[in-house]
């Protein structure tokens, strides 16, 4: 597994873990609660941005072997 890989299914999981925090949050505080749901969404963004970045990668490596 590439570095880039590692860190962009990290991000996708840690967006996983938080969604579910900000639902149990948003009955008590609404604006922390919404603040977990941008930092869920960007995770998610990064963690993508991350995981293509290593699936480009491995087809240009695979590309200049041949």
């Amino acid at each position: 597994m590439t570095k880039h890989l590692k860190i962009g299914m990290i991000c996708m999981v840690a967006a996983v873990v938080f969604m579910p925090a900000a639902l149990l949050i948003k009955d008590t505080n609404i604006a922390s609660a919404i603040a977990l749901i941008i930092a869920s969404m960007l995770l998610e963004v990064i963690g993508l941005i991350f995981v293509v970045i290593s699936f480009i990668k491995k087809k240009k490596n695979k590309q200049s072997t041949r």
